[in-house]
């Protein structure tokens, strides 16, 4: 495997992420720069943070009953069982089962109303989505060429993450750690060309040395200038 190859690779396919990303973001803030679509954004950001709430209600209710009822089975094995004869001690498990019982009773009426509150906050979500799809078409020409504009960027970005992780599984782990640092620490672009024998990131001219060894397939040759990974193709 050619090292400086693949990371050239996998530069090129980050600095098309980076370019996507940065797109999608002026799209997105000239799209909600709009007031109606800024306010149906809102409506449908609220619908989605309540739907959450109604799942997580739902969900510690379920939990709750599922609890209580694994413990009134205990309890009535240990009723029924026959092991146990004491009358007091009898006494008490029937009024543990028969607390038990109301328990369930009343945590079961309190998920039938967080189902019936996530199903309100489901539809609510949904209507808030249409909403929100619907103040986007109605936006003038301008509107839609960029809502468009997104729709196929997000493709292409999907498309390129799947690139990079198909490649990223093909570099030693310190390799692309010190990719990955070199990207944070060198405004986003860890490997430069070598292009008419210099730097195509800092423009500093590449001694013979250093192009020989950025052609080998083992070997990471760095710029002694500004200390990116050096590709020669």
């Amino acid at each position: 495997m050619n090292l400086s190859f693949s990371l050239y690779r996998l530069q090129t396919i980050d600095t098309q992420r980076q370019k996507i990303t940065q797109r999608i973001a002026q799209i997105e803030a000239e799209l909600a720069a709009d007031e109606a679509i800024q306010a149906c954004l809102k409506v449908k950001e609220q619908a989605e943070k309540n739907l959450k709430q109604a799942q997580s209600e739902l969900r510690d209710v379920a939990q709750q009953t599922a609890a209580k009822r694994m413990k009134l089975e205990l309890n009535q094995n240990q009723l029924f069982g026959g092991k146990i004869r004491n009358p007091k001690d009898l006494q008490d498990l029937q009024s543990e089962a028969d607390f038990l019982g109301k328990s369930i009773q009343e945590l079961e009426d309190q998920q039938i109303e967080a189902m019936l509150e996530l199903e309100a906050a489901q539809q609510a979500l949904e209507e808030a989505e249409q909403t929100y799809k619907d103040c986007l078409s109605n936006r003038a020409t301008q509107g839609s060429l960029l809502l468009g504009e997104k729709h196929r960027l997000e493709n292409d970005l999907a498309g390129l993450n799947a690139q990079r992780e198909a490649l990223i599984k093909t570099l030693p782990t310190d390799v692309l750690a010190h990719y990955e640092s070199l990207l944070k620490t060198k405004a986003g672009k860890a490997v430069a060309a070598i292009i008419e024998e210099s730097c195509e990131a800092c423009g500093m001219t590449i001694s013979p040395a250093d192009m020989q060894a950025a052609r080998s397939p083992n070997i990471l040759a760095h710029c002694k200038t500004c200390g990116r990974i050096l590709y020669k193709a």
